[in-house]
C-alpha cells in the first residue's frame, strides 16, 4: 500500500513540502504500511524500537502499564503524528509503552537506517525530525505541568484554560473522551465528574458532551496562582 502523499503533509517531517516532493520522496524510500484494527496493539512495551511510525488514518492511544494492570494514557495520536522518535535512537532503544489502535488505522513505518539516508542526503528532512522531537518535548513538558498543578481541580482549570488558549475559544471541546481525560489528569472518572460537577455550581463552566464552556476565565486564571489552589479539590 502506498501512502497518500496529501497526508504526508500533515507530518511534520514532510511540513512544508508539496505533494509532487513527497510523490518523489516515496519513490526513493523503503518503507512498510500496516493496517490495524481497533484495539490491536501496534507496539507492545519493550519492542525493539528501530523504526518511526507516521499515523496515517484513524487514531492511536499510547498507554503506560504497571505491574498491577492499571495504566496511564500518555498520548492520543492522529492522522498525521508520529510513533516512537523519542526512542529511535537512544542506546537502550525500547518501545516504553504500548502503542494500540484506538479505531481502525493505517500506519507508515520507516527504519531506522532508512532514516539515517534519508537525512544524510536531506539535511531539511533532518531539521524537520529534530522540530518534532521539540514538539513533543513541549507537549510532555505540558502535561507534566497539569500533573504537578496539585490538587484535581486545580489541574483540571489548568488543563481547560490551556485548552481554551490553544483553540482560541472560550468553547472548549474536549480532544478524547471522559474516560481518556480522566487518565489524562492521573485521577478515577467518578473524581473527575465531581469535580466538574462542583466547577459548574460554582458557576465557572457550563459543559454537554465533549464541549466545556468557560464562563468566568478570569476567575480561573486568578484560582490558579492562589492559595486556596493549592488546598482544593481531591486527587
Amino acid at each position: 500500500m502506498k501512502p497518500d502523499p496529501a497526508v504526508l503533509q500533515a507530518c511534520l517531517l514532510f511540513r512544508g513540502r508539496s505533494v509532487e516532493e513527497i510523490e518523489s520522496l516515496l519513490q526513493k524510500m523503503i518503507y512498510t504500511v500496516s493496517e490495524y484494527p481497533r484495539k490491536t496493539v501496534i507496539l507492545a512495551e519493550g519492542d525493539k524500537a528501530d523504526r518511526l511510525g507516521i499515523v496515517l488514518s484513524g487514531r492511536v492511544e499510547v498507554q503506560k502499564n504497571h505491574p498491577t494492570g492499571s495504566g496511564v494514557t500518555i498520548a492520543h495520536l492522529n492522522q498525521g503524528q508520529t510513533i516512537g522518535e523519542a526512542v529511535l535512537f537512544r542506546r537502550n532503544n525500547s518501545v516504553p509503552a504500548t502503542v494500540t489502535a484506538s479505531d481502525p488505522c493505517t500506519v507508515m513505518f520507516i527504519g531506522k537506517q532508512e532514516l539515517l539516508r534519508m537525512f544524510s542526503a536531506d539535511t531539511d528532512l533532518l531539521t524537520r525530525f529534530i522540530e518534532n522531537l521539540s514538539e513533543r518535548l513541549v507537549l510532555v513538558n505540558r502535561k507534566i505541568e497539569i500533573l504537578s498543578a496539585g490538587p484535581l481541580r486545580r489541574r483540571i482549570v489548568a488543563f481547560l484554560l490551556e485548552q481554551s488558549e490553544l483553540q482560541s475559544s472560550a468553547l472548549v471541546r474536549l480532544p478524547f473522551s471522559r474516560k481518556e481525560w480522566a487518565e489524562h489528569l492521573n485521577t478515577a472518572r467518578p473524581s473527575l465528574s465531581r469535580e466538574m460537577g462542583n466547577l459548574r455550581d460554582q458557576g465557572w463552566i457550563l459543559f454537554k458532551g465533549r464541549e466545556i464552556t468557560l464562563l468566568d476565565v478570569d476567575q480561573m486564571r486568578d484560582f490558579i496562582h492562589s492559595d486556596e489552589a493549592d488546598s482544593g479539590g481531591k486527587s
